[in-house]
């Protein structure tokens, strides 16, 4: 099942794509299950526990059945990213051996994991602003994946249990400013986490619709043409891995989404291009790259990097 959050006329909703369009999965069912009481949001549905898939299923079988699907169905909706303010988002660097050698930095022995601020998120659809100084910008097309319950100390063996879903995350990343981090020894949060850069949706696909998520191709299309390619199977450490590694130091929750690293290419982005982010059985990220027309007060707008502006007394 392919699970949204949108809104519409000031009010957020939980709606499910399927042939027909996108139903508002929570009034349909009220309509058919009116013992479930936690589809009020997509937390709220991982959150319980509930089967979403037999009981989504089922539901959508019966307003076919009974002729009033299409009063379900909405339109003139806005997407929100799918898991709204989830407690973590936790991201992978240098999980492909391409782009670490492109990169021409090391291999460790373990995940390198930082986080992605629940702030920034923006959803399919929106825009993603580029700072107002020279920098270069890369897209980071990523599988994500949505955690379905808490997880403390697990092993990789059991972390498919602890799975709701998958979605895809664009790990925006500012390359001038991540560079200058990296010789002061902390370059992933700064340089990832400028408002805007953590585009993701463009809805949650359930675990049971995935299936195997080792084996999935993924591809890059900027103005309509493809920029580049990979496959999850390339990753060096899996999502049941990556997991189960998070899962001893983080102390996961239900919604938590960890977004597990990039493949090798061209990823600039610019002012003006439309970006689509594309990954086997989940769908399709698009959103256009636009430069901010705020001013940031307190940032050299002189160059690519460098110091904050200190105020005179």
């Amino acid at each position: 099942m392919k699970l949204i959050t949108y809104e519409k006329n000031g009010t957020r909703g939980v709606g499910a794509a399927i042939s027909e369009g996108v139903i508002n999965l929570t009034a349909a069912l009220a309509e058919t299950h009116p013992d479930v009481t936690d589809a009020d949001s997509v937390i709220h549905i991982i959150e319980s526990g509930m089967d979403i898939d037999t009981i989504g299923e089922a539901c959508i079988d019966k307003i076919r059945e009974s002729g009033t699907l299409k009063s379900h169905l909405i339109t003139d909706y806005k997407l929100l990213p799918p898991v709204m303010r989830p407690s973590k988002i936790l991201a992978l660097a240098l999980n492909y051996q391409e782009h670490i050698d492109e990169t021409n930095l090391k291999f460790f022995d373990e995940p390198i994991v930082f986080a992605k601020y629940p702030s920034n998120m923006i959803a399919d659809g929106d825009e993603i602003e580029l700072p107002p100084f020279e920098q270069k910008v890369d897209e980071e097309c990523e599988l994500a994946v949505v955690m379905g319950k808490e997880a403390r100390n697990i092993l990789p063996s059991e972390a498919d249990d602890y799975i709701f879903g998958y979605t895809i995350c664009n790990d925006v990343s500012a390359r001038n400013r991540q560079r200058e981090r990296l010789n002061m020894g902390q370059p992933y949060s700064y340089a990832k986490n400028f408002a805007t850069f953590c585009p993701m949706g463009p809805w949650v696909v359930t675990k049971k619709e995935v299936g195997d998520p080792s084996n999935l191709a993924m591809s890059v299309r900027i103005n309509g043409k493809i920029t580049r390619e990979g496959n999850s199977s390339e990753m060096i450490f899996s999502t049941h891995e990556v997991i189960a590694y998070c899962s001893d130091y983080a102390g996961l929750e239900a919604g938590d989404i960890i977004s597990l690293g990039t493949f090798a290419g061209d990823k600039q982005i610019r002012p003006g291009d439309e970006v689509e982010l594309e990954i086997e059985k989940i769908g399709i990220l698009r959103n256009r790259v636009v430069q901010t027309e705020a001013k940031w007060l307190n940032m050299n707008a002189e160059g690519p990097t460098g110091p904050l502006v200190k105020e005179s007394s």
